[in-house]
């Protein structure tokens, strides 16, 4: 996976005047480390030190980024946390951690990003599913008498 140019990162050190200002050329990395080679940065004004997964979903997490982008497609596109587990060959535990902090990440940027957004117009959509009925076992069933109560009874036996 390709690093961000540090160019495009900044200082997090909300006392430091450079403090989330980019391409300012006061970034260097000091050191390199884990399996997806995570730069550790270091700030030349205020000299403070940080990952560059600072400030991200995956920040203090040792899972492979390529995996957990994977984790969060799949949620993304609605499967549940064991069948992401499953696909993704991860445990429940990790897929339900990066859920969470993928939801606290999305939720934070989104309160900072929208702001005076007056709706016109609402609509509230339901997810539909369908549900396939095996053949086998299911028999006719014949409309209510009269008297019944409106209880349905199937004209054959389910075989079994």
């Amino acid at each position: 996976m390709k690093r961000p140019d540090l160019d495009t990162l900044a200082c997090v050190n909300p006392e430091c005047y450079r403090f989330r200002l980019t391409g300012q050329g006061n970034l260097t990395v000091r050191k390199v480390y884990g399996q997806d080679r995570i730069r550790l940065l270091r700030c030349r004004t205020c000299g403070e030190e940080f990952s560059e997964r600072r400030g991200t979903a995956l920040f203090n997490t040792k899972i492979v980024e390529t995996k957990a982008e994977d984790v969060i497609d799949h949620l993304g596109e609605g499967c549940g946390v064991r069948a992401t587990a499953r696909l993704s060959k991860v445990s429940k535990d990790t897929v339900a951690r990066l859920l969470r902090l993928a939801g606290r990440h999305a939720e934070r940027l989104h309160d900072c990003r929208v702001r005076d957004v007056t709706p016109r117009a609402l609509e509230f959509d339901e997810q539909w599913s369908f549900v396939k009925k095996s053949r086998s076992g299911v028999g006719r069933l014949s409309a209510p008498r009269p008297g019944t109560c409106g209880i349905i009874r199937r004209s054959r036996p389910i075989a079994s």
